[in-house]
């Protein structure tokens, strides 16, 4: 629990099509705070400093915003005087007590601020570097449930609460006073930037003994991945249909190398994790926080394993580009291809699609069988579920590699090899069965130019595909005797054969039931 709230709000430059001010060069134009005694709910002190910005203008739309326009701010301090105000005032009125910040909106204190101080080479003191913050818009939909949590629809709760309590003369006073306001701009949206209301609707709800009670700590998961070494970030606020290929491009702009990429389906929130091969190179993306991908500033935290262990069964991949599948379009379960609906084979690997349909159908009944009964292992599949031989193809003669290569290569795509010119169809075909069909997979997606993510920490080299299908089967199996490495090798289960790697731990399902909270601790990434 907190012994003092610091209530905070802000205001910045923007625009309204991001032409002269885009979202990762806004500034601070102003910053208000209100210190409140968390056990009295009585305010200690309240201040309001208005910041001149060195960067970006004050478009019409912001003044249209926010109600400041240049003159506001032609003769304000810097940014960096606008944090030393502050924090002068959480020495004087805090001092070594516990306090938290309190915002309508935490994307300013997590996100905005630390990024505009690391623009300017500000050192922001430690509880503004990671923020321990309260949403207002959160905990009041804790206590309301699906409530609308716009400003306006907080305050007028606020105001019936308090009619409970017989304080019908000040309700009065409030609506009329909000009725003025209205009468003066009847459209203007910056109620949110009401630093008052923030105030009042703090008061009342911190009244509730279950509100307030787990904030947004950005320290305490920092300690968390530091002490665990993990190598996992998070990634909020994401552009909406964000592909695969945005997000490396995006990270890559930036110097970040992230291995593999997943977001939770059927995410309305636009967040997704990023996975790297060390922890190191996830630290080093760590300042990207802030940074623009589209119209939008991603706010990039770290992430701890714990997270992606219990969101396991609803992570899936980000698509891989923006077109949609559409009825009847069906997925080749021999190497993964998205296929139209009136293809009759695969355009990849000519798998038929009538044998596709059997083998989703026998997936899907092999999935529904009733516990005590394990799924048949034994399929009908002709090809195995590996890529079928066509004429030409052939299979590289090293003993340590045997890979199946299509025609047009000359030479092995898994080791380089030259391709043997002695090689007959029928000797390829009755050594076809030994084919890995992971590397067939690896040739298949390099065939047809769509990008691989590879783990340096796997037994050879798996597309990130590969990850999505082995945490299916995982899921799969969950409710089954655990297998050795040696079985699961062998195991010709839909959708691919892999062998199970050491350094996919924390894709593993929960052993002990669902993650009930997992929007929750994901949201907040709060790893107590």
């Amino acid at each position: 629990m907190s012994d003092v709230y610091v209530v905070v709000n802000t205001a910045t430059t923007c625009d309204e099509t991001n032409s002269y001010v885009t979202p990762d060069s806004t500034e601070l134009i102003s910053i208000s705070w209100c210190i409140v005694d968390a056990s009295t709910l009585q305010e200690l002190t309240r201040n309001q400093t208005f910041v001149r910005p060195t960067n970006t203008p004050i478009t019409p739309w912001c003044t249209q915003i926010h109600g400041i326009s240049w003159e506001h701010v032609r003769n304000a301090g810097t940014f960096r005087d606008a944090i030393d105000k502050l924090e002068a005032a959480v020495k004087e009125y805090v001092g070594e007590k516990e306090f938290s910040f309190v915002s309508y909106d935490a994307f300013p204190l997590r996100v905005h601020i630390p990024r505009e101080a690391r623009d300017k080479s500000v050192e922001l003191p430690g509880y503004l570097k990671q923020p321990r913050v309260f949403e207002l818009r959160s905990e009041y939909a804790r206590w309301k449930g699906r409530e609308g949590t716009s400003l306006r629809d907080m305050v007028e709760a606020v105001k019936r609460e308090e009619g409970k309590e017989g304080k019908e003369e000040k309700e009065e006073k409030e609506e009329k006073k909000e009725k003025e306001e209205k009468k003066v701009q009847p459209e203007k949206v910056n109620e949110r930037d009401s630093l008052s209301s923030f105030t009042t609707i703090l008061i009342e709800l911190a009244k509730v003994p279950t509100l307030f009670t787990t904030p947004y700590d950005v320290a305490e998961d920092f300690r968390v991945f530091k002490k665990e070494q993990s190598k996992i970030l998070n990634l909020k606020n994401l552009p909406v249909d964000t592909t695969q290929s945005e997000l490396e491009s995006w990270f890559t702009q930036f110097g970040g190398r992230p291995i593999a990429f997943w977001t939770i389906k059927g995410d309305n929130q636009n967040m997704g994790f990023a996975v790297f091969a060390t922890h190191e190179e996830a630290a080093e993306a760590l300042p990207i926080n802030g940074r623009v991908l589209g119209d939008r500033a991603i706010e990039v935290q770290p992430s701890s394993t714990t997270v992606l262990d219990r969101a396991a069964q609803l992570l899936t991949p980000f698509p891989v580009s923006k077109n949609r599948p559409r009825p009847g379009d069906w997925t080749c379960p021999s190497c993964g291809f998205s296929n139209f609906q009136r293809r009759t084979a695969c355009f990849r690997c000519s798998f038929p699609a009538t044998s596709a349909v059997t083998m989703v159908e026998n997936y899907r009944n092999n999935t529904q069988a009733s516990p005590g009964t394990k799924p048949s292992l034994n399929p009908t599949n002709p090809y195995k579920y590996n890529v079928p031989f066509r004429a030409g193809d052939w299979k590289c003669t090293n003993d340590a590699c045997q890979y199946h290569n299509f025609a047009k290569n000359i030479t092995c795509l898994k080791c380089g090899g030259n391709k043997p010119s002695n090689l007959t169809n029928n000797h390829m075909m009755n050594q076809y069965s030994s084919v890995n069909s992971t590397a067939a997979a690896i040739a298949a997606a390099t065939a047809s130019g769509q990008p691989l993510n590879f783990s340096n920490n796997m037994v050879g080299q798996m597309p990130i595909v590969s990850m999505q299908q082995q945490l299916q089967q995982l899921q799969n199996q969950q409710n089954q005797n655990q297998q050795n490495n040696q079985n699961q090798h062998r195991l010709s289960h839909y959708p691919h054969r892999f062998q199970k790697s050491s350094s996919y731990d924390y894709y593993r399902s929960p052993v002990d039931g669902q993650f009930s909270t997992l929007a929750e601790q994901v949201n907040g990434m709060s790893l107590q």
